[in-house]
């Protein structure tokens, strides 16, 4: 019985991870870019902020103990904020570095 309680949940979050991707998908591909910098330098500057990012949302998000019935559910909702902190947290961090994030543009086929 306790398995089918679990897969009520886990299948919206599935879906919903599924519709996020889709969505994620379609949005046009961009970088970050500052005036006078070289790409080296941005790609410096985006790894330091990346990994600055992840140690505060593993901080923002830490791992309590769970029983092993919700140690599935419960790893997947920490791994899915942990992400989205971690993206918002770096680009807090490369635009307080002064840069902006531009859309790339579209090549010719």
């Amino acid at each position: 019985m306790d398995h089918i309680i679990a897969m009520r949940k886990v299948v919206p979050v599935t879906l919903l991870a599924a519709l996020l991707l889709a969505v994620a998908a379609c949005a046009a591909p961009a970088r970050w870019e500052k005036a006078g910098v070289s790409a080296e330098m941005t790609v410096t500057d985006a790894v330091d902020c990346r990994r600055a990012a992840s140690q505060e949302a593993f901080l923002y998000i830490p791992s309590p103990p769970v029983l092993w019935p919700y140690r599935r559910l419960n790893w997947q909702y920490e791994q899915t904020e942990r992400f989205y902190a971690e993206n918002r947290l770096t680009a807090f961090c490369m635009r307080s570095k002064g840069y902006e994030l531009m859309p790339m543009p579209k090549t010719q086929s």
